[in-house]
């Protein structure tokens, strides 16, 4: 009988039993050095030269529309109905457009509003007094009222009343400062002379006298003169100036009693 023995593998005294050799390999440490080298010199290069710019969607507003013009009539209004019914916002019932609102309205207001009964007041017969009084008669040869006599009116004395000029102030001068004592006028005013709007410029010296006279109303040239020499006999209230000055009046005529008193 013959019998086998299995080969032995010698072993070596102080190793592991493993059948590979799994100890780790460690690589060298320039090459990974240079890869990552590499790799920041490649993304930096990325983030300076690469630029990512996000925009706003730009919106674009249509800047043209159609205009269509209908005709007020039956095919006009059908069309005009057919785009409200058909368009996106279709007409509605409004209220306020109805014909029968009004008259909607004043039925409920009168069906809420306060109707008082009408006010009848009762009549009653007043009493009629007596109309017919007894009259207190006087006895004969009494007197009822006394006599009385009248005083007579004082008849007042008639002045005699002639037109006079008087003045009045337009520029230049106060009506403060218009004289009060005026020179008498001898002519007689005619009824032509006192219809003109007389109206003058006077030029005075600083002691009030008048210099010169110019009318601005167109009239009779005597009427003019005898105007002008009445004006230059007037004295004015004097003023402070060593040169003269203008002003400008008014003439117009009253009644004056031929006495001379109230010459104003």
């Amino acid at each position: 009988m013959m019998t086998t023995r299995a080969a032995t593998i010698p072993k070596p005294s102080g190793s592991p039993e493993l059948i590979f050799s799994w100890r780790k390999v460690e690589p060298p440490v320039i090459p990974r050095l240079l890869a990552l080298g590499i790799g920041a010199a490649l993304v930096g290069f990325l983030i300076g030269a690469v630029r990512i710019q996000v925009l706003a969607p730009e919106k674009i507003s249509m800047r043209q529309a159609s205009l269509i013009y209908l005709r007020d009539d039956a095919e006009g209004r059908a069309w005009t109905l057919l785009a409200q019914e058909g368009g996106p916002f279709p007409a509605r019932f409004e209220p306020h457009q109805w014909q029968g609102l009004a008259e909607l309205e004043n039925t409920a207001l009168d069906a809420v509003r306060f109707k008082p009964r009408p006010y009848l007041p009762a009549m009653q017969d007043l009493p009629r007094p007596n109309q017919l009084d007894s009259l207190n008669l006087a006895a004969k040869g009494e007197v009822m009222l006394p006599q009385r006599r009248a005083a007579p009116l004082p008849i007042p004395d008639l002045i005699e009343l002639k037109l006079a000029p008087v003045i009045g102030a337009l520029s230049g001068i106060s009506p403060a400062e218009t004289p009060r004592d005026l020179p008498a006028f001898e002519p007689t005013v005619t009824a032509e002379m006192a219809a003109v709007s007389w109206r003058f410029i006077l030029e005075l010296d600083p002691s009030g006298t008048v210099i010169e006279c110019i009318p601005l109303a167109k009239a009779n040239a005597a009427d003019v003169t005898v105007l002008e020499n009445w004006l230059s006999r007037i004295s004015f209230p004097p003023h402070k100036g060593p040169s003269s000055r203008w002003i400008a009046v008014q003439i117009a005529f009253t009644n004056q009693p031929l006495d001379g008193t109230e010459a104003r």
